[in-house]
């Protein structure tokens, strides 16, 4: 039976609704203690994926669920989407950072990067090597892969089909900023110590490039993963030491906003879903 708008808003909000109380509640050491260790982001991170996996099993059993994991095997896209997805917004980061320069900025220490990878100053060529392994790890055990089944695969399949995939894509990265709140508060630099202002028209904007990127794919799952860890990635090295400078950091936003924008205009839900 086709689902009604009625039916996918309930879906919706049973999401959201579970998504945080799992991820809150396994979070919630971050709330007694601030000697806990940064192990326990991970277990809160799986909520988005649980929330939907229990949904959709309670409504469509192993077979709703088979077409949901399925997502992550849609993996038969053109290479210019595999480029976005990794190096995109680092792209934007490097970006910002020139252009800043030319308006009467200056180069940040990269110096820091060097210090968050535990590295030796000027050790620059080892950590370019060190990068890719850097970038999987925080894929496979980070929020990438604990995350994207949910907000893109669940959610945003749903939301979209009652909002146009833009509306979805804004509404699930607001609230995927405000699920974060624990972290803003507690664990600042799980979040690149982005601030709170800064943090959330960050995300909320990059709800729309993740519903962008996922309507391109036909609903690929596996590209939003690697988009995830492109943008850790990112806000990682870069947004915890580099975007301190509020100036650079507000540019970083602009021209998120402005790249939104452009993919707004080509932002169509056209894929079937659970065809890999």
């Amino acid at each position: 039976m086709p689902s009604t708008p009625n039916a996918d808003n309930k879906k919706v909000y049973k999401y959201f609704l579970l998504t945080f109380c799992i991820s809150w509640t396994l979070w919630s050491p971050f709330y007694f203690s601030e000697e806990v260790n940064e192990i326990w982001v991970l277990p809160g991170a799986w909520g988005p994926t649980i929330a939907a996996l229990l949904l959709t099993f309670l409504d469509k059993g192993k077979e709703g669920v088979r077409i949901l994991l399925r997502k992550i095997l849609i993996w038969k896209l053109p290479i210019k989407y595999y480029l976005f997805a990794i190096f995109g917004i680092l792209a934007i980061g490097v970006l910002s950072i020139l252009i800043y320069r030319l308006i009467g900025g200056y180069f940040p220490d990269f110096g820091l990067i060097l210090e968050g990878m535990g590295l030796p100053q000027g050790q620059y060529l080892t950590a370019l090597l060190l990068s890719p392994l850097f970038f999987i790890l925080n894929t496979l055990l980070g929020g990438p892969i604990a995350e994207e089944l949910g907000w893109r695969g669940y959610a945003q399949t749903h939301l979209q089909k009652i909002l146009s995939p833009n509306l979805s894509g804004l509404s699930i990265g607001l609230i995927w900023a405000i699920w974060h709140l624990p972290l803003i508060l507690f664990l600042p630099k799980a979040v690149g110590n982005i601030p709170v202002l800064a943090y959330i028209p960050l995300m909320t904007t990059m709800g729309v490039l993740f519903s962008w990127m996922y309507n391109r794919t036909r609903g690929s799952v596996l590209l939003a993963i690697l988009m995830h860890g492109g943008m850790n990635f990112t806000l990682g090295f870069l947004g915890a030491d580099i975007f301190k400078d509020q100036n650079l950091l507000l540019l970083f936003i602009a021209l998120i906003i402005l790249l939104a924008l452009v993919l707004a205009t080509k932002n169509k839900a056209n894929y079937e879903e659970g065809k890999p």
